[in-house]
């Protein structure tokens, strides 16, 4: 981390609260954060000032007609800090760079030869360093590079789980291997986890506390966020909801789909080849996704039973008409053991195709400025 980005994160929870208001609900009054807060307004005023000198805060005048000074309320300031976020598939990596206010300044994908961890940051440390010269950002000001890895933490540090898609990745200490390679510092989560925290800071999951995120990849995993923050679990593999469908039976996962339209002889190698099929004219399609829903209803419900969250978001993957398409037949059957009992709100990712990107990019800045904003506990793993 830079000396400019290591100033930035020594953040009170306190001023963490703050941040985290000002990011779900600005522009936000003063007086609307301390009433939040439960703070008196000297206190807010004080709080806020010194995130404004430090640069993270900035006034946003507004007019309403009427006379006398305009409100002044509260936005994050976009040029306070920059992120970079590498999100890979077997056969490409998309690599983005977004500001502190969630804006997605430049993204590209390439082609990958190989998932090693060399290969990886070799094409992401390239694209990264074009996209800041193209913006006109200086390198000092980017706090992290954040990997959203397709695996879980194994039992025998610090390899991996991983899946039979990444050989380059097995029997590897990845992240020691990925922060060896850059010279920024890294942040890794996986898929899942990483999709839950950029809802939480950039999406949908700003109107929740607490939350599942069902990531449809090339598993079926799943992100818990619990009074705003990941939660991680002792060995950070909270969330595997992909246990309840065994590898060797037809399960909701991005695999399952892929190697089920090759069966249909269709030529799909990797999801970007899903962006042009339609369930209206693709029965094969058609067929997977009415099945998937079925699955992933009943599993939805067990684990929302156990969680009890405000809301299950689904992403992934997936392009954003099929995750559609699921979320609508999923709906069908929804609850459908437990309907008598309060129902979280089941909703769908509107990052869009760049979800994936915008959450491994969020990695760095969850755990910099927005982590541990309900107390010390939970928070994304940072190195």
């Amino acid at each position: 981390m830079t000396p400019a980005a290591a100033s930035l994160s020594q953040l009170s929870v306190n001023e963490r609260r703050i941040m985290d208001l000002v990011c779900r609900k600005g522009p936000i009054a003063r007086t609307d954060i301390a009433a939040s807060m439960g703070l008196t307004n000297a206190s807010i005023t004080r709080l806020t000032k010194d995130l404004e000198d430090r640069g993270l805060l900035i006034d946003t005048v507004q007019r309403n007609g009427a006379r006398g000074q305009p409100s002044r309320p509260l936005s994050l300031n976009p040029q306070a800090a920059f992120s970079a976020g590498v999100y890979f598939s077997h056969s490409y990596a998309e690599i983005g760079l977004t500001d502190l206010a969630g804006r997605l300044i430049s993204v590209e994908r390439k082609p990958l030869r190989d998932t090693t961890p060399e290969m990886i940051c070799a094409v992401a440390h390239a694209a990264v360093q074009t996209q800041l010269q193209a913006s006109g950002i200086q390198q000092q000001n980017l706090i992290g590079l954040g990997f959203a890895l397709p695996a879980d933490f194994s039992a025998t540090p610090p390899h991996l789980s991983v899946h039979s898609y990444f050989p380059g990745l097995m029997q590897r200490d990845v992240h020691g291997d990925l922060r060896a390679a850059s010279d920024a510092h890294v942040f890794i989560e996986n898929d899942a986890a990483s999709a839950a925290i950029g809802e939480r800071i950039h999406g949908v999951g700003r109107q929740y506390d607490n939350y599942l995120f069902v990531h449809l990849g090339h598993g079926v995993g799943g992100g818990i966020v619990i009074d705003g923050n990941l939660y991680r679990g002792v060995n950070g593999n909270a969330g595997i909801i992909g246990m309840q469908f065994p590898n060797d039976r037809p399960r909701p996962s991005g695999q399952d789909l892929l190697e089920h339209l090759r069966k249909a002889g269709l030529k799909v190698a990797d999801f970007t080849d899903l962006d042009g099929l339609w369930p209206d004219t693709c029965a094969p399609l058609a067929a997977w996704l009415d099945r998937a829903a079925d699955q992933l209803a009943e599993g939805i419900e067990v684990v929302a039973r156990i969680l009890d969250p405000q809301a299950v978001i689904l992403g992934g993957r997936l392009p954003p008409h099929l995750i559609d398409a699921l979320h609508q037949r999923v709906m069908r059957n929804a609850f459908a053991l437990s309907r008598h009992l309060p129902q979280p709100a089941i909703v769908t990712s509107r990052l869009g195709s760049r979800a994936g990107v915008i959450g491994a990019a969020s990695l760095p800045m969850f755990a910099t400025f927005f982590s541990g904003s309900r107390g010390p506990q939970g928070g994304v793993a940072a190195h």
